[in-house]
């Protein structure tokens, strides 16, 4: 699993497809830093807009790797690892970059007195959404989504519900993150045992997939 997970970390890297999805993040969490927001709220939104950017970043790299490559892949290791180890690398950039624009946060904006337990309350915030776009990312991305006009569309619609929907973990999560200024923190607890079984639901129908698709190909004559 290590070799695969860095084969992928390579190939996102040399690919250069993780440039869009990080500067758009970069983007909106810098114009959101004025110097004038609470901690909380800046948490909340760190944490809201990297839903679509780490969907976003899912998809870069799961359509990136030419299907012989992935065969091969399949043939060494496995129909189902290629694909997990291809959803590692962009949660664990993605979880890396909430916790910068935490860092950058918390020099920016007003503090308030309770500041640990709101920036621990803010992480576990971007904790949540990252798995949120994840689980997004897996189901919006080949072998299940093979267009790239399909994919704009998921990923785009995906979002959106997964931010206004009240019953959505993320939701949930960035409503405590805003919330959670002034004399109270609200920990996410409910929010993140929700997202688990998204993610891990996601995960497995992506790999399945992918499985189905590597089996399909080993069978087809040479």
């Amino acid at each position: 699993m290590t070799a695969l997970l860095r084969y992928y970390g390579a190939l996102l890297l040399r690919s250069q497809r993780w440039l869009p999805p990080v500067v758009l993040y970069a983007g909106l969490v810098a114009i959101s830093l004025d110097g004038q927001s609470r901690l909380g709220s800046q948490l909340g939104w760190n944490a809201a807009v990297l839903v679509p950017a780490l969907a976003w970043l899912t998809r870069s790299l799961l359509a990136a790797e030419p299907p012989a490559a992935r065969a091969c892949l399949a043939a060494a290791t496995g129909t189902r690892r290629p694909q997990f180890a291809a959803l590692v690398i962009p949660l664990v950039l993605g979880l890396a970059l909430v916790t910068f624009a935490a860092a950058g946060s918390l020099l920016v904006c007003r503090t308030p007195q309770n500041v640990a337990s709101v920036l621990g309350g803010g992480l576990a915030t971007g904790l949540v959404c990252a798995l949120t776009g994840s689980a997004l990312g897996a189901v919006g991305s080949p072998p299940l989504v093979r267009t790239t006009a399909g994919a704009a569309g998921t990923l785009l619609i995906g979002s959106v519900l997964l931010l206004v929907v009240s019953a959505s973990p993320a939701n949930a999560a960035v409503r405590a993150a805003f919330s959670s200024d002034g004399t109270g923190s609200r920990f996410p607890l409910l929010p993140l045992l929700a997202v688990l079984p998204l993610v891990v639901a996601s995960w497995w129908t992506s790999a399945r997939a992918a499985g189905r698709v590597g089996a399909a190909i080993g069978q087809e004559p040479g």
